[in-house]
């Protein structure tokens, strides 16, 4: 658990090459780079990739392949627009059977999709036009050829289903079905062992696109529930089923499926879920699916999967936002049991913050309790509460941590269970933060951290007396400051979020060297501090 990972690796090997390239570089110093593109595209590491990206164009501007994946970076981190201004001109200049044309026009698609998956109002004309020309751009590819160009085909199927239902006439004379049907047999007469990793998915979404309900739900199995599932196959399933066949608000079969992959994708490693507060009650609100269709999709241990998530979404309403009055958010929260902690009245609920968030002298960047409100959002996004008092306190230096008394006690929300020790470290050691990443409004973020380390028993050699870091990574940006860290299974706090996402972070327990980490503080040991205050 303590050496460097593959992605620390790869991270360092891409500033390696973005050194060398703004350097006198070598003609294999491009070509090495251009490599670690698209490696990094496929680990999901998109601002490096970008970066690099950028560095290899100023070195070879005419490479189609590297232009093709430098928009894919564009679209990827909500820059759609940029990503068409980059793709038609490079579509325009390459000759017809060049193998980087489908790919181009195929991401242009993508593009126009992500623009019309953006639109709060999918009526619009603005949306309705970024439909019609995601549907023209994959139409061409995978009419010059079908056999090699399946992804296309079935992305052309959902969007034709979508435009259809929302009223839309646009290429009236294809019959989504037929192409579904299409992409079906071009995929089955692929040899087994030329299969890529994108041939169960897009075989699942051709079927969806027959109306197969048990071959889509068998062939998401095949892929989503084996032990080496892949996050990021998980999850272009989920935002394929969500953003453009909408099957939330379409079917209940596909309403349960889709709560399933939720489920599934935050269990995988690298898995991540944003949502607003209204999202988390409506997930909450929805009936279970059937037990057929979770162990359809899941195994014998579907129902089991899905109790564990529906219960991380309970846990969500606990999470609280720290604002400033008149302001935006600070950091986040959540409601803790007096008890819990060692202190009376035993029946009282708090709330657990960094000290840097808040702290009595308002010292930078924190605010004074006075001038905070506590907020939270999945229960009720008017209800504001104000803090009566500081209870307890421990310096950045040490525990980094506040907690608050609310002037109005909270009565109808359950607060959060405290686990009595920190996981053990070994090879699958996972913990999970729901926070507000970044700070942004009206956002929950699920994310699944690996476990890099912690101070605490039976290896554990803290240098700071009586405090217990941890530390973890996460698959995106760190948790919001303050926000509860879980254990894996049980959803209980181990510890209190304060630094996130940090290159460089020393390592622990005495051992050389730093690397990409986020770090808590354990909150069996907050709790001793605060006995013993």
């Amino acid at each position: 658990m303590d050496g460097p990972t593959e992605r620390d690796r790869l991270k360092d090997r891409a500033r390696d090459a973005l050194g060398r390239l703004k350097g006198l570089c070598e003609v294999d110093d491009v070509a090495r780079a251009k490599a670690l593109v698209e490696e990094l595209r496929n680990a999901r590491e998109y601002e490096a990739m970008g970066q690099l990206a950028e560095a290899v164009s100023r070195q070879d501007p005419k490479d189609s392949k590297n232009r093709r994946l430098y928009a894919q970076y564009l679209i990827d981190t909500g820059k759609a627009t940029a990503a068409i201004d980059l793709l038609k001109p490079l579509a325009q200049r390459l000759p017809k059977g060049h193998p980087e044309m489908a790919e181009a026009t195929g991401l242009l698609g993508r593009a126009y999709k992500q623009i019309f998956f953006d639109a709060g109002d999918k009526t619009s004309p603005g949306a309705r036009e970024a439909l019609k020309q995601a549907i023209t751009a994959y139409r061409k590819p995978w009419e010059e050829a079908r056999a090699r160009n399946t992804w296309h085909g079935v992305n052309l199927v959902a969007l034709l289903t979508r435009a259809r239902r929302l009223g839309l006439r646009v290429a009236p004379d294809l019959q989504p079905k037929e192409i579904a049907a299409a992409v079906v047999q071009a995929l089955e007469a692929i040899p087994p062992e030329k299969r890529d990793a994108w041939h169960l998915p897009t075989l699942a979404e051709a079927s969806l696109g027959l109306g197969e309900w048990d071959r889509v739900e068998r062939h998401i199995r095949a892929y989503g529930a084996a032990p080496d599932a892949q996050a990021f196959l998980v999850a272009s399933t989920l935002r394929q089923f969500t953003e453009v066949w909408d099957l939330e608000t379409v079917d209940e079969r596909g309403r349960g499926l889709v709560s399933i992959l939720r489920a599934r994708l935050l269990e995988l490693s690298g898995g991540g879920l944003e949502m607003k507060p209204a999202d988390v009650q409506r997930l909450r609100a929805q009936p279970v699916p059937e037990e057929g269709q979770l162990e359809a999709v899941l195994g014998e241990n579907g129902p089991q999967t899905f109790q564990w998530w529906k219960t991380g979404l309970d846990r969500a309403l606990a999470v609280a936002a720290i604002r400033q009055k008149l302001g935006s958010r600070v950091g986040t929260g959540f409601l803790v049991h007096a008890a819990d902690l060692g202190l009376e009245p035993k029946d009282e609920l708090l709330v657990l913050t960094n000290f840097h968030v808040v702290n009595a002298l308002g010292a930078t960047p924190g605010i004074r309790p006075e001038v905070a409100e506590v907020v939270f959002e999945a229960v009720d996004q008017n209800k504001v509460h104000t803090i009566a008092e500081i209870v307890w306190s421990s310096s950045p230096e040490r525990h980094d941590a506040s907690l608050l008394r609310l002037a109005e006690p909270v009565i109808d929300i359950q607060p959060l269970p405290i686990a009595g020790a920190l996981p053990t470290l070994d090879e699958e050691g996972r913990v999970y933060v729901i926070g507000h990443p970044g700070g942004r409004d009206l956002a929950f973020s699920f994310q699944n951290n690996e476990l890099l380390d912690h101070e605490g028993p039976p290896a554990g050699r803290p240098p700071i007396p009586g405090v217990c870091r941890v530390h973890y990574r996460a698959p995106t940006e760190g948790g919001s400051s303050g926000s509860p860290v879980f254990n894996g299974r049980m959803w209980e706090v181990v510890a209190l979020h304060h630094k996130g996402g940090k290159i460089g972070m020393p390592r622990l327990n005495g051992r050389e060297g730093s690397y990409a980490a986020n770090e808590g503080i354990g909150l069996q040991c907050i709790k001793e501090a605060m006995r013993g205050a």
